[in-house]
């Protein structure tokens, strides 16, 4: 969601880190228009702006593999959750219904390795007068996503995401957030060292 501090949490984690953080579908699409509008108001509509991020995914993929291989991780601003978060979100408010296609068509790209599956996301909540008090300093974003049933329906894809989830308190203190974010990296990274 926006304005909940993934920028600066990313930012955080990076640092500490030492990965390298993967800008955004916008920030990476030579086009963002391309990218479709972000309140779509058909499933057909809703598909085509989907398909149209599967590109740039694609090339985000690719910089991430790169990236992992040489620091050993990657933090991703926004992830096919986010695409499919989205898809689900909108289309309750919009009542729209292309949410199974949605997940099957982020799967076929899966599949055919053109999509990364983050080893863990990290969905930061934030209470809906918060978040709107902070949109006030993002006018360029739709109003949309600061609805407090926008939030309800993008974070309930998480209930079911792609991938591990864990959620974060996005209100607390930045440094609470950072270690919060920090443990959960880091039980993930003992997870896999024990399947080695």
């Amino acid at each position: 969601m926006s304005c909940t501090g993934k920028t600066t949490l990313a930012g955080s984690l990076a640092e500490r880190l030492g990965w390298e953080v993967m800008d955004c579908y916008f920030h990476v699409a030579p086009d963002p228009s391309s990218l479709g509008r972000p309140i779509a108001t058909s499933e057909a509509e809703q598909l085509a702006s989907l398909a149209a991020h599967f590109p740039v995914e694609a090339q985000r993929h690719r910089q991430a593999l790169r990236a992992a291989a040489r620091d050993g991780g990657v933090i991703l601003d926004r992830t096919i959750n986010t695409l499919l978060a989205h898809v689900r979100a909108v289309g309750r408010l919009q009542d729209l219904n292309a949410t199974v296609t949605a997940r099957a068509m982020v799967a076929q790209q899966i599949a055919a390795g053109a999509a990364t599956v983050p080893d863990l996301t990290l969905l930061l909540i934030g209470d809906a007068a918060v978040l709107a008090d902070r949109a006030t300093l993002r006018p360029d974003l739709p109003a949309i996503y600061y609805v407090p049933a926008f939030a309800r329906h993008f974070n309930a894809h998480f209930e079911d995401p792609i991938g591990r989830c864990v959620r974060l308190d996005a209100t607390a203190a930045p440094g609470a957030v950072v270690d919060a974010a920090l443990a959960a990296i880091s039980l993930v990274q003992t997870t896999h060292a024990r399947r080695r």
